[in-house]
């Protein structure tokens, strides 16, 4: 494998796995207080915090919380998987991405233009690098160059 491949192939998995960990970062940032405390995560998805919060708000609140924990965890093994070279781990990056795209789309759907832009731009970027780190790879473990 030429010299320049190798180095491409390392800075497209450098960039793909520190915005994996910026990902990671903000979805633990709002995933364990979601998780932990829903009650005080309600105000974040509306204009106005309610007066009265439904039993339901705040499991659905919960289930946010976890759901981005699982989006962290996610990520994390497949950054993982790309550095030991298995090719489990951009296909699960490709999954995570396009989940953030439809977050995205759902926050543009309800005016939220900063989530939207964030998870929108964050989503189509992790596809398109785990696309790259996959296309990037050598086919056969053995093909790896060195």
């Amino acid at each position: 494998m030429p010299p320049a491949v190798k180095i491409v192939r390392f800075v497209v998995t450098a960039v793909f796995s520190l915005l994996a960990g910026v990902l990671v970062l903000q979805a633990l940032a709002y995933g364990v207080g979601f998780a932990l405390n829903p009650e005080s995560g309600v105000g974040e998805f509306g204009y106005q915090t309610p007066t009265v919060v439904e039993p339901l708000t705040v499991m659905l609140v919960g289930l946010v919380g976890v759901g981005m924990l699982a989006n962290a965890a996610l990520l994390v093994v497949s950054v993982v998987l790309v550095w030991r070279a298995n090719p489990a781990g951009a296909y699960v990056a490709m999954i995570v991405g396009g989940a953030y795209v439809l977050y995205g789309a759902v926050a543009y759907r309800a005016e939220w233009w900063w989530d939207a832009n964030f998870y929108g731009f964050t989503g189509a970027a992790l596809f398109v690098l785990a696309v790259a780190v996959r296309l990037l790879r050598p086919r056969n473990r053995g093909d790896d160059g060195a």
